[in-house]
């Protein structure tokens, strides 16, 4: 065992600051010195010393034999001296324990030292420079002998050993070790984290000591012991084999715990120590005698709303709140996302069995999953702020542009047609269908009061565009029709598609929604056109936003070859044109009418609104290519382009790819709840879809996997549905994945806690007796924190011969001898002041 280290030790106390009383004792003398003892100079100076008859000065003038050559300097000294010295001992009074000892004996040997230099200093003119050194050094020779007695100094030679041990120090970081047992003290946690320190203190010449906090978070070692003050005492489960194992997968020999002891997590004690063969420490932290009902708490239950909303759209938050002995009592509640505040109340809390409910209007700005999060502030009579926050995600989604489809007969346009319109996640669409005469059929985004085709100008308001497919006019009235021209006017989309029984043949063109059109609806002869074509874009047609990103599909003006192929339409409607102040946007370059190429589709203003006219009634073979090839083709784009140009909204955002995203509502379950696993899907398009394959996979607090399938939800686009009910308490990760034609469509990741029975909080009375029994099983020891110091000894104790540190020290004083000398050095220096005839 090589020699480490030679160092200075101090075998006396300075734990108490006796040494600090004397330091200020001696600065209060200095100070009075300087200040009244000169002064006396000016009141007796007169008084001279008569010559004895051996030639010494004898003092009979008492303080007039302070009038010495320097006073001026010496007071200045004794004044500074006694001044520091004041400063020196009452900071040792309040920094005794953290002194250093040789500190301690360096201060009060320099102030002592000035001291006497100074008494003797006053006599110096009289008596002479060898007899005054010679009392100070016997004087200056007694101090030092006597600091030596009491602060005992030796000289350690220690030696340390070549290999240490692993010793594992895990603090329990669990919701219940947040309390304070009582008023304005530390909490369990943060008496835990002072404790630590001293034993990593302690035995860090001995130890290589790791240092772990048990939360559910942090599973490798913490850098320093600083580290513990950046981990909030917050989790939601107690599994103490867990934490043990924390410090034995590190390859600890020995574990020490802090923890109260209450144990909730999804193993007994023994069934989870069952393996271990590590001697585990347990300190025990906290009253037996805490009580729920008695402690003030305040806990935000959950917090529900919708999971899901448009952005810009106000949707309504309730907070569930719950206290205990703190009725009556004014709180503030915020609603928060990050560091930002959005709203807040004040609310009256009333405790009771009862949570009380507080309702917050937000509006969310930001697309995507958004988080916000309710807390209220931790009042100064709570023992804990863990349950004083509840977070709430949701998904935040582009503005949905409300769509009303309706159609005069099943066809094959409609079917591809509705899902396009329904899977797009930018659109509310609702769709009625004539299923046989006077009846349809009601699909899509339901409006409240509308069971069949708007009657009230309001409800053809509430819709942003209007799409009338295969109808002739007969099916609206003419008040409906009035109605229907009005919203456009007022800023509304209205298109009409082509079909066989619409526009001109549909009897459109004596209506009152007859001005509103973008074509003429004067007759052409053929009515129809069948021969099958690619429409071809116009200047205007490929610069317009309803084909952004697509143009490469149709032929450009002057007959520009498309890059990629298209099925041509089976035809369309013949249009005499447009009207007035119109664009035409694509043709059939093959048929003219009026000796110009058919109009496919025309666009106009019409008021504060756009009105639209496509001719094709076939794009649904868009659709079929690419179900049927796997090729990209424009059929959503186009649908949902034109919509938006419609409404007046074709810079809104969109998704332009696949994404998964997970939606589960809240982060803590109690043991027995179901968790309703949710995530939102879009395809390789970015269209929501219902034909994806999705799942999620499960892992448990064992690190077991679990994979279970998720199902579309009825009705909502996009949005996949699953029910998961956790068998064992503990935290779960949860990674939500979907593919579609093989295809990987992304991945989303979430988690969520189980609580076993009652929750974290639920019970706090500490249990010291769960962890001797676990002290007991291991092998190890119990103390309470109180006891830490004692728990440094055992350690110590346990470790083996060859890795203890060994320490020898020479004592550089002798107890006996030095207080001879102290005595003779005394009696020396008096009998000379006697025979030299001085105070």
């Amino acid at each position: 065992m090589p020699l480490a280290s030679i160092a200075l030790h101090f075998l006396g106390s300075t734990n108490f600051a006796w040494w600090a009383v004397v330091v200020l004792t001696v600065g209060v003398a200095l100070l009075w010195f300087g200040w009244r003892g000169i002064e006396t100079v000016g009141r007796g100076g007169a008084a001279a010393g008569a010559r004895g008859a051996d030639g010494a000065v004898v003092n009979r003038a008492g303080a007039g034999a302070l009038a010495v050559k320097g006073q001026g300097w010496q007071r200045v000294v004794a004044l500074a001296g006694g001044g520091g010295g004041i400063a020196l001992g009452i900071w040792g009074i309040t920094a005794a324990p953290r002194t250093g000892q040789l500190w301690a004996l360096l201060l009060t040997g320099i102030l002592g030292a000035l001291a006497i230099w100074l008494f003797y200093r006053r006599v110096y003119v009289h008596l002479g420079r060898r007899r005054v050194w010679g009392l100070y050094t016997l004087r200056l020779l007694g101090l030092i002998c006597l600091l030596f007695l009491l602060f005992e100094p030796a000289l350690a030679f220690v030696k340390s050993p070549t290999h240490k041990s692993k010793l594992g120090i895990v603090i329990d970081a669990s919701g219940s070790m947040s309390v304070n047992d009582q008023a304005n003290t530390p909490s369990r946690y943060q008496q835990s984290v002072v404790a630590a320190r001293l034993l990593v203190r302690r035995l860090r010449s001995q130890y290589i000591c790791q240092l772990f906090a048990y939360d559910g978070k942090h599973a490798q070692p913490l850098k320093n012991a600083a580290a513990y003050n950046a981990v909030a005492p917050d989790g939601v489960i107690t599994d103490l084999p867990a934490a043990i194992h924390l410090a034995t997968r590190s390859g600890a020999h020995a574990v020490v715990l802090f923890s109260d002891g209450i144990q909730n997590g999804p193993r007994g004690i023994e069934a989870g120590l069952a393996h271990n063969h590590t001697p585990v420490y347990t300190v025990g932290v906290g009253s037996t005698a805490a009580h729920p009902s008695d402690v003030p708490d305040i806990a935000i239950v959950r917090v529900e709303g919708p999971q899901s909303t448009p952005v810009d759209n106000t949707v309504t938050l309730t907070a569930l709140v719950q206290s205990t002995a703190l009725s009556d009592r004014m709180a503030p509640i915020y609603l928060k996302m990050g560091r930002q505040i959005l709203k807040k109340k004040m609310i009256v809390l009333h405790s009771g069995s009862a949570p009380q409910a507080v309702q917050f209007h937000f509006t969310p700005h930001k697309l995507g999953r958004n988080v916000v999060e309710v807390a209220i502030p931790v009042q100064p009579e709570e023992r804990s702020g863990v349950r004083n926050q509840q977070e709430f995600p949701m998904l935040v989604t582009a503005p949905r542009i409300a769509v009303l489809y309706i159609e005069g007969r099943v066809r094959p346009e409609v079917g591809p047609l509705i899902r396009a319109l329904e899977t797009d996640p930018n659109l509310a669409t609702t769709s009625l269908i004539q299923t046989r005469p006077g009846r349809f059929a009601l699909r899509g985004a339901a409006v409240a009061g509308m069971a069949t085709i708007p009657t009230t100008l309001k409800e053809w308001e509430h819709f942003k565009v209007v799409i009338l497919g295969d109808l002739s006019a007969h099916f609206l009235s003419r008040r409906q029709q009035t109605q229907l021209r009005q919203a456009v006017q007022a800023g509304a989309g209205f298109v009409m598609i082509g079909g066989q029984q619409n526009f001109v043949t549909g009897g459109w063109a004596h209506s009152p929604l007859a001005p509103a059109f973008a074509i003429s609806l004067a007759r052409t002869h053929p009515s129809q056109i069948n021969s099958p074509f690619v429409p071809q874009l116009t200047a205007f047609g490929e610069n317009s936003p309803i084909f952004q990103g697509i143009t490469t599909y149709f032929p450009g003006p002057g007959a520009a070859p498309a890059r990629h192929r298209l099925p041509p339409l089976a035809g369309c409607v013949a249009f005499a044109g447009p009207q007035p102040g119109a664009t035409v946007l694509a043709v059939d370059p093959r048929q003219e009418i009026g000796g110009k190429p058919a109009d496919v589709l025309v666009v106009r203003q019409y008021g504060k609104g756009r009105a639209a006219a496509f001719a094709g009634d076939t794009t649904y073979r868009w659709q079929l290519m690419r179900r049927a090839m796997g090729k990209k083709s424009p059929y959503d784009r186009f649908w949902g382009q034109l919509l938006r140009y419609l409404a007046g909204v074709n810079n809104a955002p969109t998704k332009r790819g696949p994404s998964v995203t997970p939606l589960i509502a809240r982060d803590r379950y109690k043991g027995g709840q179901t968790v309703r696993l949710r995530a939102a899907v879009t395809n390789i398009h970015g269209q929501s879809t219902a034909y994806a394959n999705t799942w999620a996979v499960i892992t448990t607090p064992a690190k077991k996997t679990v994979r279970v399938a998720m199902h579309a939800i009825s009705g909502r686009a996009g949005m996949y549905l699953a029910h998961y009910r956790p068998s064992t308490p503990g935290h779960f990760r949860v990674v939500f994945a979907a593919t579609q034609a093989g295809k990987p469509l992304g991945q989303g990741k979430s988690d969520f806690d189980v609580m076993q029975g009652p929750g974290e909080m639920d019970k706090l009375a500490a249990e010291p007796r769960t962890l001797q029994r676990i002290a007991r099983m291991t092998g190890g020891g119990y103390v309470p924190i109180a006891h830490v110091g004692a728990l440094v000894r055992q350690l110590k104790a346990a470790l083996p011969a060859g890795e203890r540190r060994h320490v020898v020290s020479l004592a550089l004083y002798s107890p006996r001898g030095f207080f001879v000398i102290f005595i003779v050095l005394l009696s020396v220096e008096w009998f000379l002041r006697r025979k030299w005839h001085l105070q």
